[in-house]
């Protein structure tokens, strides 16, 4: 009877993988009533019932198939999800808790992370699941993770009103990150019984000095400068304001026509006290704060005019550029020369965003930062000064806008491997003359007369030895030419004047290009890595440790080769594009794992690929060979049924055949891939098919000396009733015996 039911069963996970699923609950459930107790029954019921949509039903039978099974983690991985589709977010929640306990207990530390992860996505008030994962982050000294896990011990435990275990969970942060501000806050306000955690927002993925687009006509309004343009640009948006403001304080309206009258007029001083006026009265409008501050720098009353162009870079950015550049006048007027300086590279930061892509934003922020830290830490005044001067030369008359889209046009020429450059390298030149050499210098390059092209590159650094483009522009000369040890050299010497200068991502830009050209290079990308970790620059960090790991391996130590790419995994839990990175980090771990017959630590590795990418043929074929290799065959043959019906939901059935054929190219005694091939083509009408490949099979059992393996197969050939019938019923006496 007990054969019955198994038949029952069998018949079930059969009807499974054709997707015949009311079938399959039919088969089922007659198994079950002979075999209540066998966990593998329910969850094939309730796969079938999951299809036809009864998703309680489903979640009913997978719940007893995890119960009958004492947890086990597969079991409970379809309760979790059948929970989650359900929307009982909590319960989910709770087993994929429960799934990272055994994965933690059975040292499989990444998987039991990442179930705990899923539970807080679930439910981020799960305690339970922050004190796991702080911990863990601890030992895998991950520090900012832990910290921000035990921040939410502590936010949870004081909306539960236990001040006492929040200030327990701040101090254990507060080891991890001694420094941290928001820690700091948290631990004082605490222990002065004060609510920490009210206003507590938790940490999400932002895009650090991101800059928003402007369309077009917006960007161009941004954009006029200098104060003249602006100025003419305020007046008309004054006599708008008159009638939008003043209905609010109509009080102010005749102070502020006579005060647009009098300057119309040239008369300084009576529209001065006509704008005080009707500000005093209430009229709020970033063009008369701005006519105001124009007005006081005429008259030399600077520190007025300093707070009305503040006032109207607080009300709007219309005349930004125009207030920077009164700014910079002013404190330069003042004697004030680092806040001239800083107002000034501001003028040029922002003309500059407006002609390059939107990509190169946050480069050209991060360039100006380094000019402006130089121009402002070093003792060469002169320097400043004349940088000031420059700038008001680069942007006097009236073609001054053309004036930058040339510099743009030319800077770009000159960039060429090195990097981006910036306005401020032309004025940081000192002189046209130098960028002139460099451009000469560039077309020589392009016509391949690169001992002309250095010669009148070195003739740039004579006209401002510190001129570190010019330098640059040397290097690359030196590349074009083949001399990549004087190249190296030269950008090594490059990176450290930058350091020099407290310029790290100039010094960083220098080195990621020795290494273009020096790939082998290690200590220099060791020193590169620390220099980009320490500056903030992620992912320039992260591509630089997977250039070492490719360093290593192509010099055959694998080892190093996997700790530097581990190293690089690790370091992409600060990225913005962490899981753009972690499926192309993984993916060299698992080929690296799996070139060193390294099973075990690529098993883990290609799971994790695989749910990342589950259309991805070949990760799905290396994790059936890593289960084989494992001895796990039927985890191999659960996760390729999981494949095809993934295939045929997905309209790709036609895919289904080449798929196992793969499979058993690679196993071609592996009876339950050929069986699965045979049972495709029968259900496809290609019998023939069929018993090709069954035959194939029998021949390799035989080759293998499996001859019970090779009766079973004749046995199922004889079912599909070959032409030559009687040949394999003499192989199957013969073999019989």
């Amino acid at each position: 009877m007990s054969n019955q039911y198994k038949e029952a069963g069998n018949r079930g996970h059969s009807f499974i993988w054709e997707q015949r699923w009311e079938d399959a609950v039919k088969a089922f459930e007659v198994a079950l009533q002979g075999l209540p107790d066998e966990p593998d029954l329910y969850e094939g019921l309730g796969t079938a019932l999951k299809e036809l949509g009864e998703l309680d039903r489903a979640l009913e039978n997978y719940q007893k198939a995890a119960r009958l099974s004492d947890g086990e983690v597969i079991y409970v991985e379809q309760v979790a999800e059948m929970q989650q589709r359900l929307g009982f977010a909590s319960a989910a929640a709770d087993s994929y808790y429960q799934i990272g306990q055994k994965r933690f207990s059975e040292r499989r530390i990444d998987e039991a992370v990442e179930r705990w992860m899923t539970a807080i996505r679930l439910n981020p008030d799960l305690l339970v699941a922050h004190e796991k994962l702080g911990e863990v982050y601890i030992r895998q000294k991950r520090g900012f993770q832990a910290t921000r896990s035990f921040m939410e011990v502590a936010r949870l435990h004081e909306e539960a009103g236990n001040a006492a275990k929040a200030l327990r969970a701040t101090k254990r942060a507060l080891q991890i990150d001694p420094r941290n501000p928001d820690v700091l806050t948290a631990v004082e306000q605490l222990r002065a019984g004060q609510r920490a955690f009210s206003n507590y927002k938790r940490p999400v993925s932002t895009s650090i000095g991101q800059i928003v687009e402007l369309d077009p006509a917006e960007q161009k309004s941004r954009t006029v400068a200098p104060v003249e343009e602006a100025l003419k640009s305020s007046r008309e948006g004054l006599a708008e304001d008159i009638f939008t403001a003043g209905a609010e304080v109509p009080q102010a309206l005749p102070a502020m026509s006579k005060a647009l009258d009098f300057q119309t007029r040239d008369m300084a001083d009576e529209a001065i006290a006509s704008y005080e006026d009707a500000l005093n009265l209430g009229f709020r409008s970033a063009s008369a704060h701005f006519n105001l501050g124009v007005l006081y720098q005429e008259k030399l009353r600077f520190p007025e005019a300093i707070q009305q162009f503040q006032k109207v870079l607080d009300l709007s950015d219309e005349y930004k550029i125009a207030c920077y550049f009164s700014l910079g006048e002013s404190f330069r007027a003042m004697g004030q020369t680092d806040e001239a300086i800083s107002r000034f590279i501001d003028v040029l930061r922002l003309i500059d965003l407006t002609t390059v892509d939107a990509m190169h934003h946050d480069y050209l922020h991060e360039q100006y930062e380094a000019l402006a830290a130089e121009l402002l830490n070093s003792d060469d005044r002169d320097r400043a000064s004349n940088f000031s001067n420059t700038l008001v030369d680069f942007l006097s008359g009236r073609n001054w806008q053309n004036n930058v889209y040339d510099a743009r046009k030319r800077l770009n020429s000159l960039s060429g491997e090195s990097g981006l450059m910036i306005l401020g390298d032309i004025l940081g030149a000192g002189s046209s003359r130098v960028i002139e050499a460099l451009h000469i210098a560039q077309e020589h390059d392009s016509n391949g007369w690169y001992d002309a092209a250095i010669e009148v590159a070195y003739q740039a650094v004579e006209l401002n030895p510190t001129y570190l483009p010019a330098h640059m522009q040397i290097a690359e000369l030196y590349v074009h030419k083949g001399l990549i040890a004087q190249a190296t050299d030269k950008l090594m010497m490059i990176g450290r004047a930058f350091l020099v200068r407290d310029d790290n991502n100039g010094a960083a830009q220098a080195y990621e290009r020795a290494l273009k050209i020096s790939p082998f290079n290690l200590e220099l990308r060791n020193n590169l890595i620390e220099l980009l970790r320490t500056a903030g620059h992620t992912d320039r960090a992260i591509q630089q440790y997977m250039g070492l790991g490719d360093a290593y391996y192509q010099t055959a130590r694998t080892n190093r080769a996997r700790e530097a790419y581990i190293d690089a995994l690790k370091l992409s839990q600060k990225s913005e594009t962490e899981q753009v990175w972690r499926r192309k980090i993984l993916r060299q771990i698992g080929d690296l794992d799996v070139q060193r017959f390294a099973w075990k630590q690529a098993l883990p590795v290609y799971k994790e690929l695989r749910r990342s990418d589950p259309d991805d043929v070949d990760i799905f074929l290396t994790l059936i060979d890593l289960y084989y290799k494992m001895g796990e065959k039927k985890h191999a043959l659960r996760e390729v049924d999981g494949y095809l019906v993934q295939l045929a939901k997905s309209g790709r059935g036609k895919e289904i055949a080449g798929v196992l054929q793969r499979l058993i190219d690679r196993r071609p005694t592996d009876a339950d891939l050929t069986e699965r091939l045979a049972r495709l083509y029968v259900q496809q009408r290609k019998r023939q098919d069929a018993i090709s490949v069954l035959d194939k099979l029998g021949e390799a059992q035989l080759d293998a000396g499996n001859t019970h393996g090779a009766i079973k197969t004749i046995k199922k050939l004889l079912a599909l009733k070959p032409a030559n019938a009687s040949d394999y019923e003499d192989l199957l006496s013969e073999l019989r015996g």
